[in-house]
């Protein structure tokens, strides 16, 4: 296993969020007749809430998304 640096603990917020993956439906057209092929289902996953923002995440910050088997690391990006 790789090593992390990353301590999930060291937030103000404490409290841990429990989601569902869901999807999207992706429309996929004819290209010369624009009529629909077919649909997709991509996997999707939606945070939001003001818990975000007691995190360290405002509004318009760009963040970072470090991706391993089984899990996802948001990271706020560095402004120089």
């Amino acid at each position: 296993m790789a090593n992390r640096d990353c301590n999930v603990n060291s937030g103000r917020s404490t409290a841990q969020r429990r989601y569902k993956v869901g999807y999207i439906n992706t429309r996929h057209a004819d290209r010369h007749t624009g009529m629909t092929r077919h649909y997709s289902q991509h996997p999707s996953l939606h945070l939001k809430g003001n818990w975000l923002e007691a995190a360290g995440f405002a509004t318009g910050q760009p963040v970072q998304v470090c991706i391993e088997h089984g899990l996802l690391i948001i990271r706020l990006v560095e402004n120089d």
